[in-house]
């Protein structure tokens, strides 16, 4: 399970400065490999404390960051590379070595000596340029002016105002303690998400990828649109075991593009298709990305429980992209594919062993093992199931570049979380978060809708071009708080930012997914993210009505009810895809389109009274749509179109 920054790890290349380019990839190889051992060992015989877990973690993370993502780029490893890799691994070794004396020391009361002092001024440092270099230089940017602001505070005006801190005040806060580049970002890295990269990259090795991808084609390839549909279907498998959008578009839409283009499908929809799909991955249970672990952790409730209520959002944010991708092959006549051309489901069926590692993970879980116990138990069943295809066997060879891979793939996200933590900890060290809770309840007038919009418009805004991790981290420290002030829930406020992190990566002018979409298909990359924010337009719209009637969160004791805005919000999701496609049995006039879209939206909004508006609007298109067309086609996602 990765991150989404815009970047991937540049492989090492030519060497400057001497050393031999035929060593320092074994060197990368060891250390990522002796990585995952040690998050595999800590998980298997108990965690260390968090004093020397945390800062063990982040000196891994960060030494080997210095040489996966190199100064030079493409260019390859240099001296300027070595010689911070090996000051990383010394600094941040520094506060695992004092965790005793850190455990009971008072922050910015008792005195750091001269070793602590200099290794903590130089982790910030470190952390600042491995941020610009893994991450993207805009939160390296956004970084600094959080440092800046603790410096300066006694300048700012009004509710920004603080008495502001010395740089010796600043080290000892960020540096040591668990507040500032070992905050709780870095915990949850440290523990859930480094033990699900391991799970997914063993799952990914033994063949459930490609088993995925494969009963994606089988059940759709051969109806109408049906290569966009596998392009749906496929990354939504494959997006919950890697967690990273801008990775799956690469991964998936390598071959589902090139096949959508084929078929007739415009290049910035199909970019744009592969893009809304594959960010989906990072809201689909039961391996979501990891802000969902963030936010267990943030919540204090079972990483089930996080799963349990992202489960009707993700269906319906997946089930209106399919529909919207029907639609469009209605409306230009696209069918779907031989059925030659795809893989028979029998043969499928035959291989869904390969998925039993999942369905491991589900039952430890609810059997009451903590997430990332039960991830490493099944990443042992992705080895035990893999032995039956000799082609898939992992065996003592593939077994080590497995972990190195899964090493290699911890490093984005911890160092994402190293960024988040300075974030974090100048916010709990100047108490701005308190302050900003007012501001925003100032600019929305005390209107509960207004405060949303600025909650959401900062989420899409923080979240362009960062990591998703990243992005919820900050809006759920200074957004959440305000919206938890004005009444609402707490689990729904925290789903309510994350899922505006999420869909910030489809979101110009900055849609990191999408841009991708549009470099594999040959699109305009503006075009392409305008599309996929439309195709993903019940993300834009459902985290609202959850806001303000949790059922649709599956929270509360009614079932009943929750079933019945579960089915509502389904009718109301196929009314949504029409009027966004201007497509509903045929052709929508624009004002029809307007109508059906206020029967979508008020069918999504739980409630009898709506419910009834919506149903009324929905009926009325329909038989508009039944009475004017011109020939019967086909509506659904499920009836065969032309070859």
């Amino acid at each position: 399970m990765g991150e989404d920054s815009g970047q991937s790890p540049k492989p090492p290349g030519r060497v400057a400065g001497g050393f031999s380019p035929c060593f320092l990839p074994h060197v990368i190889f060891a250390g990522c490999l002796a990585f995952s051992l040690y998050q595999a060992l800590t998980v298997i015989r108990g965690m260390p404390v968090a004093y020397v877990h945390r800062p063990v973690h982040v000196m891994f993370a960060a030494s080997l960051a210095f040489l996966v993502y190199p100064f030079a780029g493409k260019r390859g490893i240099s001296v300027r590379d070595m010689f911070p890799a090996l000051l990383a691994f010394a600094v941040f070794a520094v506060p695992a070595l004092y965790a005793q004396q850190i455990s009971v020391r008072l922050v910015m009361v008792d005195e750091l000596n001269l070793i602590q002092t200099i290794s903590g001024a130089a982790a910030i440092l470190l952390v600042l340029e491995l941020v610009r270099r893994v991450v993207s230089a805009t939160l390296m940017v956004i970084c600094l002016l959080f440092i800046a602001y603790a410096f300066l505070g006694v300048y700012m005006p009004g509710a920004l105002a603080h008495k502001g801190f010395t740089w010796l005040e600043i080290v000892d806060y960020l540096s040591f303690g668990l507040e500032g580049l070992y905050s709780s970002a870095v915990g949850v890295s440290s523990t859930y998400i480094a033990a699900f990269i391991i799970f997914g990259t063993f799952l990914e090795s033994c063949g459930a990828g490609e088993v995925l991808m494969d009963l994606g084609s089988a059940l759709t390839g051969a109806y109408r649109g049906g290569p966009a549909k596998i392009a749906v279907i496929t990354s939504a498998f494959f997006g919950t075991i890697s967690g990273s959008a801008a990775a799956n578009v690469y991964a998936t839409g390598a071959f589902t593009i090139p096949m959508m283009k084929k078929y007739g499908y415009r290049p910035n929809f199909a970019g744009a298709v592969e893009a809304g799909a594959s960010t989906g991955g990072q809201i689909m249970p039961p391996i979501m990305g990891a802000a969902a672990f963030l936010m267990a952790d943030f919540l204090n409730v079972p990483y089930l429980e996080i799963c349990k209520a992202a489960l009707i959002p993700a269906f319906l944010y997946f089930f209106s992209i399919l529909l919207m991708v029907d639609f469009e092959a209605a409306k230009h006549g696209l069918g779907g594919m031989s059925r030659e051309d795809l893989p028979k489901l029998r043969d499928v069926v035959r291989r869904l062993y390969l998925l039993l590692p999942i369905a491991v993970l589900l039952l430890l879980m609810l059997m009451g093992y903590t997430p990332f116990r039960a991830a490493m138990l099944a990443a042992a069943a992705a080895i035990v199931v893999s032995w039956k295809d000799r082609r898939l066997a992992i065996g003592p060879r593939r077994f080590l570049d497995i972990l190195s891979t899964a090493g290699r793939r911890m490093i984005l996200i911890a160092v994402a979380c190293m960024g988040a933590g300075i974030i974090v900890g100048v916010v709990s060290l100047t108490g701005i978060g308190l302050n900003l809770t007012s501001v925003v309840l100032s600019i929305s007038g005390g209107s509960s809708i207004m405060a949303l919009v600025v909650v959401m418009l900062s989420s899409l805004l923080i979240g362009m071009g960062t990591p998703t991790t990243v992005a919820y981290v900050l809006v759920a420290t200074l957004g959440v708080p305000a919206l938890l002030d004005i009444g609402f829930e707490r689990i729904p406020a925290h789903f309510f930012v994350f899922y505006f992190g999420v869909i910030s990566m489809v979101t110009p002018p900055v849609a990191v997914a999408a841009y991708a979409g549009a470099e594999v298909a040959g699109g305009d990359m503006m075009s392409t993210g305008i599309t996929a924010s439309r195709l993903c337009s019940v993300a834009f719209i459902v985290p609202f009505f959850f806001m303000y009637d949790p059922s649709l969160l599956m929270q509360g004791e009614d079932t009943l009810y929750i079933l019945q805005s579960f089915a509502t919000a389904s009718v109301g999701t196929i009314a949504l895809a029409g009027a966004m496609s201007r497509w509903f049995i045929r052709d929508l006039p624009l004002p029809w389109a307007a109508l059906l879209l206020a029967g979508g939206l008020t069918l999504i909004v739980p409630g009898i009274i709506t419910d009834c508006i919506g149903f009324g609007l929905v009926i009325a298109v329909t038989l508009f749509c039944i009475l004017t067309r011109k020939k019967v086609r086909p509506a659904l996602s499920g009836i065969k179109g032309r070859q």
